[in-house]
């Protein structure tokens, strides 16, 4: 088990003790006793199981599987079952030897946040070895946000920024990144489609002529290397960045490029641990990580490679659409899919007043599919 110095221990412990005291004061943490030593801590999104055996306290959930069990913490639902018992300990003012051996009424809060003993602790006096230390510290979730993955759901990631500046302040600006090849594009022909609520899954968008209609979508690949710097000597990581759009413009293809390299750098300082999110790439932390604070971007990718909101936006008073309440102008600008008009698109908007008008009121089912009957109108397939 990797430990850490005492007093940054505690820290960390301290924080989570806090998270745990928040949550059951504002009611979005409820304990629930299973056994003696069993004992499930549920919120709105999870609940998990924490048990204890002997004085070794586990969780099910990611927090401690993936972070707390290897640096000697506990979690933040272990630490409210403390709370709940303690708390239960005092109001009864003795202690069940049976039911709840491991607790006694001299566990004030202090102690619950003193951290369990170490053995050999690193020493800090290099500052290489404190850089080293500090990347085998646990993510900070605040840290992490949520993207429209290309299916259904999310998926977490951190942004180019907080990768840059996280580099910065741990290596102190001793680092680069260089692009080892030119870009690769790859181009063919997509057929549009969309979720079809009555079917359950995709279908295509049918042109007036009754086929399938396409477009031109690509994916942009390059390959990158970082290099530290650690007493004087030069660390290599290399990796491949991707990125896909949509569309034949030269604005898709240079957002295509820059997303492109914005992943490779964040693949390659990936290789070097859990500050730049290589803990994000397990599936079980991955399934939750950034849900709690609720950092999710809203933002998907339209055709032309430029950012879309996924959440609804209310219509100002002078849009051209019609409406009798805030709620229905809200709705009025929304793909049937439930992702947003771009009203500051004077284009999008006007064409998908049109195809209203077309349908007697009826929005298009998805961006895609106004963009498909834009091109029939136009006479293109």
């Amino acid at each position: 088990m990797t430990t850490a110095p005492p007093i940054l221990e505690n820290q960390f412990q301290h924080e989570r003790m806090a998270r745990a005291q928040a949550a059951l004061q504002n009611g979005d943490m409820q304990v629930m006793v299973l056994t003696d030593f069993a004992w499930i801590v549920a919120s709105k999104r999870s609940h998990y199981t924490v048990s204890l055996d002997g004085d070794a306290w586990t969780c099910t959930c990611p927090d401690f599987t993936g972070r707390c069990q290897r640096f000697g913490l506990r979690c933040k639902h272990i630490e409210a079952v403390r709370l709940i018992e303690t708390e239960k300990i005092a109001e009864s003012g003795q202690v069940s030897q049976y039911t709840y051996p491991q607790f006694s009424t001299t566990h004030t809060e202090e102690q619950m946040t003193q951290s369990v003993p170490t053995h050999d602790p690193p020493t800090l006096d290099s500052s290489s070895e404190q850089i080293l230390w500090r990347l085998r510290q646990p993510l900070d979730m605040n840290r992490v946000k949520r993207r429209q993955a290309p299916g259904q759901g999310t998926v977490p990631y951190l942004e180019g920024y907080d990768v840059i500046e996280t580099a910065n302040d741990l290596f102190l600006f001793h680092w680069s990144f260089d692009l080892l090849s030119e870009p690769h594009i790859m181009r063919w022909d997509k057929v549009i489609t969309f979720y079809d609520q009555r079917s359950r899954k995709k279908v295509p968008v049918l042109g007036e002529d009754g086929k399938p209609t396409t477009e031109i979508a690509g994916i942009a690949y390059i390959t990158g290397r970082i290099t530290v710097e650690l007493d004087g000597k030069a660390y290599n990581h290399a990796d491949a960045g991707r990125c896909i759009f949509t569309g034949d413009t030269p604005e898709a293809l240079d957002m295509a490029i820059a997303g492109a390299v914005t992943d490779c750098l964040k693949r390659c300082f990936r290789q070097l641990g859990e500050q730049f999110g290589n803990s994000l790439y397990d599936k079980e932390i991955a399934r939750t990580a950034g849900l709690e604070n609720g950092s999710s971007n809203g933002h998907g990718s339209n055709g032309n490679g430029q950012s879309e909101k996924s959440t609804s936006q209310s219509a100002s008073p002078n849009s051209p659409v019609a409406s009798n309440s805030p709620a229905s102008q809200a709705e009025a600008l929304q793909y049937r899919d439930g992702v947003a008009v771009d009203t500051s698109n004077a284009a999008e908007l006007e064409a998908f007043n049109a195809f209203k008008s077309a349908h007697q009121e009826l929005a298009p089912a998805s961006r895609e599919v106004l963009r498909a009957w834009v091109a029939s109108r136009n006479g293109k397939k």
